[in-house]
């Protein structure tokens, strides 16, 4: 924690105010430790960033709202924004991989994918999944839901055996799943 500047932390909060500028030798002394506490919470550098960003944004935000009390200062105020702002960035991770568990990959099938109970969004969503995985499990699913290709003619297309496109199908889906976890 950088504590070269004289003032407070509750000073320099109610100084930023009119000196936005002020807000930055907060950010100088706090940066470091939220980025550890949110990293711990989070457990991914990219959220935890994301989440002291926040809080951050947060603190400036709701600055005339704090008051000091006795037994808890601008740094216990501070961390539980932190905190419930972390909690609140780990719920919404919670959610979009319960979404992805719970994809349905008839919701894939038919016109090549642009059944119009699929928002842009998703399939978009499902383009950059597929980018990401091997090309080999990409083209088995870009070729039996986008394509609606049978298994037999997806055999044809590849060349290889029924029982490989099975089982390739089986390891595509199970791979994007992964996959579209970890983006999320």
């Amino acid at each position: 924690m950088n504590t070269e500047h004289p003032q407070s932390d509750v000073e320099v909060l109610k100084d930023s105010r009119s000196n936005p500028w002020m807000f930055g030798i907060l950010v100088d002394r706090y940066q470091e430790a939220f980025l550890r506490k949110a990293s711990y919470i989070l457990h991914s550098k990219e959220l935890a960033e994301d989440a002291v960003q926040d809080t951050f944004l947060k603190i400036y935000k709701y600055a005339d709202k704090f008051t000091e009390h006795k037994n808890a200062g601008f740094n216990s105020w501070a961390y539980k924004i932190l905190t419930n702002t972390c909690y609140s960035y780990a719920s919404k991770k919670t959610i979009d991989r319960e979404k992805i568990q719970a994809l349905d990959f008839g919701d894939l099938d038919v016109m090549g994918g642009t059944d119009i109970s699929i928002g842009n969004e998703q399939t978009s969503f499902v383009h950059s999944v597929l980018s990401r995985m091997p090309e080999k499990f990409s083209r088995l699913l870009s070729l039996y839901f986008f394509e609606d290709k049978s298994y037999e003619e997806i055999a044809f297309i590849e060349e290889v055996s029924l029982s490989s496109v099975k089982s390739g199908l089986y390891r595509a889906k199970k791979q994007f799943k992964d996959v579209a976890i970890n983006i999320t």
